[in-house]
């Protein structure tokens, strides 16, 4: 009887339960004016963070206390109503029926199937993007940015595990020997073995990271101006590979249609606001949620195809104003320059109830290099937005970033201070142990310790990788060459025998000396040779520098001919020669390059040579002429409008320009002086323009013509010359590639060259070609001389494979050329090349 009381209480107190639950319900079905039931209706309590979406038949729910309140019901394509509820206890069912929203009918193209609501709220913060992207038109804030990068963990057991195997193998291998010795370790040796074993894990352990703390002041002007004042720079290793150190190295701007983010990727990548991004991307409504009373769209991208300028992930949309709230985007494999992997997030925040403005920015990225991985990490945090700052007229210029020195001598104190984000356990380690090496490694005795070994002479460094002296505190560095680097077998007649001798001196102030000598003397011609050049530079902000050249050597005609020139007999003479030069930047942008050459030229067909290379090049014999004297000028104006560059204490770093490079230059052969047997006047100029089309890769043309004015007294190298183009290798896209002969004029020329690299848009759907990094590019040189009325037209298609080298790229490339002129016949021919990718100059070679 008991029992069945008690199970009479607990079925009384579920029911009881249920019942109060189920008594503050709100539910319901929300229709259109057709009685079609609406999906994905936003449904939201006024004044409150309670909301929720119908479901895909219409359906929604929400639980609430008793009381009156007002739900909003609003879904694209429908007007927005209010609906007044009293809730009480028990069922509340509150069907709602929504009007079609005529203005918003006539923006939105509605179907007779209804497509996922992600494509019209994506299309409405199309519609608002230039809005939100312009709401403020200025403002300053402080950065700070961390960036990392570490040995992959796999990489790290790797190392370890072939480290402790090594270790094994070498304590096992001196076990043997010391037991087959009879010997006893002596106890004071482990010791200091345990020491020296502690040492290089801290070491190994320090070496697995590189980091750099920078902390800013970001001044920004709409449409684009930028100017940076770093406060503070730090970094732990090496920077070399680390991503984002400055706000002006990249712009992941989403209200832009395409971000062109040249050191990430070398085609721009279609923003997912993009006015016509629905033929790039899926979209799909994840779901919703409410902050601070704002319902928040979650919505997933997909690339329609997985080309290489898409993204894939997820961007969160306000509703209301449709601004971005959230960026979290991925960056398809294989379409990068030296990343595998790319990730960036991002994290508005509201500022004056209607702005959205970038707060934090993450950057994970990963590549792997032979059978090392690497992973890297960089956190940006803005902070302390002061808006619509009236800044003075020219405050912001060519100048995007200025570094004073005390920002490389903060200290520990200053970074604990203004560190946003607090360091983590390893990264503190790691600083700390990297911070003793450096401290251990600057001590005076131990540099002295470190010159003293380079200093000291060994039977190595006489024999196979020369010698040098050095001293820190003054910053000079003597070196000589050793005894294998005195002989040259490939040289102009045969084998020649001397020393190489360089001496170096930096000055505090960044100046610098720069001088090297070199004297050799030929076996099978029984001569002497040499050279002694100087270089100063003078003032490195202004790239200013001197430079005097003296000396008598073999001296190349044409060094941009053909491969097989280099062994070409006819392409070579005798000079002794007085060379001095100037070059500096007089405003930004506009350079300088001023010579003045004394010479004296003779003929090397005395000379006596092997003949190794006779069957290489048919009749291989050097020109005949009798010696002369030559004094000529050149002066060398090259600008590049608008040129951007970056501040640093002692240097200026130049970023480049959008704009053509312009050049202008002036040559002039001086007769008499010297006994100078020429007198010529010769102008010439070139127009040089890089041109990015979109997300269809990049084009470079160059245009050039060029006239002399005088050719009273002229010798064959004062001409201007044409290089012939190699049989089987390809020249740079900017040379005729065909061209069977040498040519050279003293008269009017124009020439007009022109390359687009597709950087991966040609083939990039393409699954293999792209898995493959296959890079495809065309071009074509063209070339008129008035002289005969030469015209020369060449085209080209190739593909190029992109390599990995040492953290290096490389693209190995085979091309097709057709060409000819109009004095020998056309003529296809198949070409090879080697193009290398300079990180310094963010650029390949051509």
């Amino acid at each position: 009887m008991k029992s069945a009381k008690l199970l009479f209480f607990l079925a009384w107190v579920i029911v009881a339960s249920y019942s109060s639950v189920s008594a503050q319900r709100v539910i319901g079905f929300v229709y259109d004016e057709n009685n079609v039931p609406l999906p994905f209706v936003n449904i939201y309590v006024k004044h409150t963070d309670i909301g929720t979406t119908s479901d895909e038949k219409g359906r929604y729910f929400l639980k609430l206390e008793d009381g009156d309140y007002d739900i909003i019901f609003s879904t694209i394509g429908y007007d927005t109503k209010v609906l007044p509820v009293v809730v009480k206890q028990g069922e509340n069912v509150k069907n709602i029926w929504l009007s079609s929203s005529v203005t918003q009918l006539q923006e939105i193209e509605v179907g007779t199937r209804r497509r996922d609501p992600a494509y019209d709220i994506i299309q409405l913060a199309i519609d608002a993007k230039e809005k939100n992207s312009k709401q403020v038109m200025s403002y300053r804030c402080d950065v700070y940015i961390k960036a990392k990068e570490l040995i992959s963990e796999k990489e790290r057991k790797r190392r370890e595990e072939k480290d402790a195997q090594k270790k094994l193998d070498e304590e096992s291998a001196k076990a043997k020997k010391n037991e087959d010795a009879g010997i006893e370790e002596d106890p004071a040796a482990i010791e200091l073995a345990k020491i020296n074993q502690q040492n290089y894990e801290r070491i190994k352990l320090a070496n697995s990271m590189n980091m750099a703390e920078i902390n800013l002041e970001r001044n920004f002007q709409y449409p684009g101006n930028i100017k940076e004042i770093r406060q503070g720079f730090e970094k732990y290793g090496s920077s070399d590979d680390l991503f984002f150190l400055s706000t002006t190295e990249a712009e992941f701007d989403f209200y832009q249609n395409l971000l062109t983010i040249t050191n990430l990727s070398e085609i721009p990548f279609i923003s997912p606001l993009n006015f016509s991004s629905v033929i790039s991307y899926k979209f799909k409504l994840e779901e919703t949620w409410f902050e601070d009373n704002m319902m928040i769209y979650h919505i997933k991208i997909t690339p329609r195809t997985k080309g290489n300028s898409t993204l894939e992930g997820f961007i969160d949309i306000v509703f209301g104003s449709y601004a971005i709230r959230r960026i979290d985007l991925s960056v398809a494999k294989g379409s990068m320059l030296f990343y595998d992997e790319f990730r960036v997030q991002q994290e508005y925040s509201l500022f004056s109830d209607s702005i959205w403005m970038v707060t934090k920015q993450e950057f994970d990225y990963s590549t792997k290099e032979s059978r090392s991985e690497f992973t890297g990490n960089t956190s940006v945090k803005y902070d302390n937005f002061d808006l619509n700052v009236e800044y003075p007229k020219r405050y912001f210029n060519n100048e995007l970033a200025i570094t004073t020195q005390e920002a490389y001598e903060r200290d520990s104190t200053y970074w604990d201070k203004i560190r946003p984000m607090p360091l983590t356990i390893e990264e503190q380690k790691i600083i700390f142990i990297k911070d003793s090496i450096e401290a251990s490694y600057n001590k005076k005795e131990y540099l002295d310790s470190i010159d003293n070994a380079y200093n000291k002479v060994t039977l190595g460094d006489i024999g196979l990788w020369g010698f040098g002296f050095f001293n820190r505190e003054k910053e000079r560095h003597l070196w000589i060459s050793s005894l294998s680097g005195l002989i040259n077998p490939f040289n102009i007649g045969g084998l020649r025998v001397g020393p190489y001798i360089m001496y170096y001196k930096k000055f505090k102030n960044h100046n610098s000396i720069f001088t090297y000598v070199n004297a050799n003397y030929g076996i099978r011609n029984e001569d002497l040779k040499g050279s002694f050049n100087i270089d100063f530079t003078y003032n490195p902000i202004k790239l200013s520098r001197f430079s005097i050249g003296v000396g008598r050597n073999f001296g190349i005609i044409q060094p941009n001919e053909s491969f097989t020139s280099l062994i070409d007999r006819s392409n070579y003479l005798e000079a002794t020669y007085l060379n001095l030069g100037h070059s500096t930047e007089i405003i930004n942008g506009l350079y300088l390059n001023a010579s003045i050459n004394i010479k004296e030229h003779r003929s090397i067909a005395g000379y006596k040579f092997g003949d190794i290379t006779d069957d290489w090049v048919d009749n291989n014999v050097p020109r005949e002429f009798d010696p002369y004297r030559l004094v000529s000028g050149k002066i060398q104006l090259k600008y590049v409008p608008f040129q951007k560059f970056m501040s640093e204490p002692y240097e200026k770093v130049v970023l480049g320009s959008k704009w053509p490079t312009f050049s202008l230059s002036y040559s002039k052969g001086v007769p008499k002086i010297f006994g100078s047997t020429i007198d010529f006047d010769f102008l010439e100029a070139s127009i040089l323009q890089d041109i990015k089309i979109r997300t269809y890769g990049t084009s470079t043309v160059k245009v050039g013509t060029g006239k002399f004015l005088n050719t009273r007294q002229m010798h064959y190298e004062n001409y201007k010359i044409f290089p012939r183009g190699d049989s089987w290798f390809f020249s740079t896209p900017m040379q005729n590639q065909l061209q069977d002969s040498t040519i050279y004029t003293a008269d009017w020329y124009f020439e007009l060259h022109g390359v687009h690299h597709f950087n991966g848009a040609f083939g990039s759907n393409i699954p293999l070609i792209k898995k493959l990094k296959i890079y495809t590019l065309t071009g074509f040189n063209y070339t008129w001389i008035k002289e005969n009325n030469y015209h020369y037209l060449d085209y080209y298609f190739g593909v190029e494979r992109t390599i990995k080298i040492q953290r290096q790229r490389f693209r190995l490339g085979v091309f097709f050329v057709y060409g000819g002129s109009n004095m020998t016949k056309a003529r296809p021919t198949i070409q090879f090349s080697i193009n290398h990718y300079d990180k310094r100059e963010k650029s390949w070679d051509y």
